[in-house]
């Protein structure tokens, strides 16, 4: 879905597009600051069926990316009925919700507890947020097929997104520290530089092959420790299976209508063996 010059620009956008919301502290955030995403008041285009196209790739899945000027160009009057009619909800209030939704099918329906007990990982607030931001970087990579253009949806996605984290980070960071707030400050700082990090070396591992994506898990999901390949070959596995379940999905099912299922870790016939 990208290609390998997007695995830096990814950051580097993020750093300029991305601030969290009001709730946010600014020092959650890289010290070069973030932009607030586009105002829900702002509509989007719809993709139609002679829209211009380019292609991003992530080097086995292609994905179409709409260019929104031409778009808009060219919509019709059926395009604007059916808009009117609202039988496509394409506006920035709706892709707000789609991404909140989008998040929220990644903490509320991964099995955190197969990854601990599989990998020896500590049920600990880190290791929550490791399993976590591997998902949400999945979802960023597939919000930038549907447009990485300044006011592109996928842009406005992937900003919405990257601000749901930080706010549920922020909220579970306080719940755990309630005595000792002052502690939470330079927890969310440390992972806030670690997580730009993370896009870049995943970004990047994906673009090549699995075994630039193995030794990006290996550095940053499992932090080195992990000596066991079979089980280093089963996550580079999981996660190409979910970049391409994620790839499949038509952008109404990803961005208007949310509708994605995750692929366990370890399906019922490996549990078996």
């Amino acid at each position: 879905m990208m290609i390998r010059s997007a695995s830096r620009s990814l950051v580097l956008t993020l750093q300029r597009d991305i601030r969290p919301a009001s709730v946010v502290h600014p020092f959650f955030l890289h010290p070069e600051g973030f932009r607030k995403p586009t105002d829900a008041g702002e509509q989007f285009a719809h993709v139609g069926p002679h829209t211009q196209r380019r292609n991003i790739t992530t080097g086995r899945q292609c994905c179409a990316v709409s260019n929104v000027q031409d778009v808009e160009a060219k919509e019709g009057f059926l395009k604007r009925f059916i808009t009117k009619m609202g039988w496509i909800d394409n506006s920035a209030a709706r892709l707000r919700v789609s991404s909140c939704l989008l998040y929220e099918s990644v903490v509320d329906h991964i099995n955190y507890r197969e990854f601990f007990k599989l990998y020896d990982m500590p049920d600990t607030f880190n290791t929550w947020f490791l399993i976590t931001e591997l998902h949400v970087w999945m979802l960023l990579v597939r919000s930038m097929a549907e447009g990485a253009e300044k006011g592109a949806a996928g842009r406005f996605m992937r900003n919405c997104i990257v601000e749901t984290l930080w706010n549920d980070v922020t909220t579970r960071a306080k719940q755990l520290t309630m005595d000792n707030p002052s502690a939470v400050r330079p927890q969310i700082q440390q992972l806030s530089e670690q997580f730009q990090a993370a896009l870049i070396s995943y970004d990047e591992g994906i673009s090549y092959d699995d075994k630039a994506l193995a030794a990006a898990l290996w550095r940053r999901f499992l932090g080195g420790r992990c000596d066991d390949y079979e089980k280093l070959e089963l996550l580079v596995e999981y996660v190409r299976k979910q970049v391409a379940m994620l790839d499949q999905l038509s952008r109404y099912d990803f961005a208007i209508k949310p509708n994605l299922k995750w692929t366990p870790l370890v399906d019922s016939k490996q549990r078996m063996v």
